[in-house]
């Protein structure tokens, strides 16, 4: 097998991101830990541990030729089908216990569908103009698995999957008409769906007017405010945050940004923000460099899950986005949430070696030719 080429532009902004959530899990969830008199580092051991699980799947999905999952994503999709199914029918919850791990269905099915799209849309390339054949089945997948995860019930989930679902096969030659028409017809069942949901109503006035509930729907969002605000532009210090007593609920996973803001303050907050921009950028270089269809599309996916997911955390501590209770990637605390996103993190260094190893051979042939030719042009001349 030979060497890869390490792309150090996403490792080490990888590293960070987990280091920096790392040091916010412990300051965040000490005195978690010591309301429920658990040990003090309680969440810091769990979140240790799950960062090393995620570090040797990161190293395995780097070294695993990952070529091999082309035609191979029906599996993954039928495994998330069966899963999915398996909690609508046994009546649990979004967890599955595997005995020492619980572990997020959805984190599953999110990576089982950008794998099997990143196939089916590169091997149907020259079908997906047609309706019937190019976007209709895609959709179907789609909207079969968000409607198996609203009813757990999880609608941000289901919202996400269909984001990330979406912008995959945005990207690939299906007319532009088709995305609208469905639009025009899924909007209103989207609508009725959150008519009929009452936390979900409750969750839309509370994001729009959360001072009318401020000791209710709308304490999350208001709690986290202060904790941004009161961390100005530096920050109150590392482990000085007061939101963090009590009064921001789920300030280590999924309003572990507030207290980022608090403690580290603006530019604590523009540095995470500058990281997944940099894991953004060396995504659209691997895109840009790849010549294969199947690691366009899978890079895309991989790229779309991490920093749409990390966009969307930010906007909700930020009062730009209603509350979703989604993490943020390499940072909040959660087993799944690690797990998938160091595998989507050692596919997309797997794809930057392959993508640079094709360019690096690309260059030498070129200047191979070049150098032919211009011996060719001497020895003509020399005639």
């Amino acid at each position: 097998m030979q060497n890869k080429q390490l792309d150090f532009w996403i490792f080490y902004t990888v590293l960070l991101l987990i280091a920096f959530g790392i040091i916010m899990v412990y300051s965040s969830s000490a005195f978690y830990a010591d309301k429920f008199r658990l040990d003090h580092l309680y969440y810091l051991k769990r979140q240790l541990l799950w960062v090393f699980a995620g570090l040797i799947l990161m190293l395995l999905a780097y070294k695993f030729p990952y070529e091999k999952l082309q035609k191979k994503g029906w599996i993954l999709i039928a495994l998330s089908f069966g899963l999915l199914l398996y909690l609508f029918i046994s009546g649990s919850s979004r967890w599955i216990n595997i005995g020492f791990f619980n572990i997020q269905v959805v984190d599953i099915v999110r990576l089982s569908l950008i794998i099997f799209f990143a196939d089916s849309l590169a091997r149907k390339e020259p079908y997906l103009k047609s309706f019937m054949q190019g976007f209709f089945p895609h959709m179907f997948y789609i909207l079969a698995l968000a409607g198996l995860i609203v009813i757990q019930p999880d609608f941000s989930s289901a919202f996400m999957l269909c984001v990330i679902g979406l912008a995959m096969m945005f990207i690939a030659p299906i007319p532009v008409r088709y995305f609208i028409f469905s639009g025009l017809l899924l909007i209103p069942v989207a609508a009725l769906l959150i008519q009929i949901s009452s936390y979900k109503i409750a969750r839309i006035v509370a994001f729009l007017h959360p001072e009318t509930d401020q000791l209710g729907k709308g304490y999350q969002i208001i709690q986290s405010l202060i904790s941004l605000g009161a961390g100005g532009i530096t920050g109150v210090g590392f482990a000085q945050s007061t939101q963090k007593l009590f009064f921001l609920p789920e300030a280590h996973t999924d309003f572990i940004f507030s207290i980022i803001g608090e403690e580290w303050g603006f530019l604590g907050t523009l540095f995470i923000i500058l990281l997944f921009f940099i894991l953004t950028i060396r995504g659209i270089v691997i895109i840009k460099n790849i010549p294969d269809k199947f690691s366009k599309y899978l890079t895309f996916g991989l790229l779309v899950n991490l920093v749409f997911y990390a966009l969307i955390n930010m906007m909700v501590s930020a009062h730009l986005a209603p509350p979703t209770g989604l993490p943020l990637p390499f940072i909040s605390y959660g087993g799944s949430s690690m797990i998938i996103s160091c595998i989507s993190a050692g596919l997309l260094l797997n794809i930057s070696a392959r993508a640079f190893s094709k360019s690096q051979i690309n260059n030498i042939q070129f200047a191979n030719r070049a150098v032919h030719n211009l011996k060719n042009r001497k020895l003509r001349y020399i005639r």
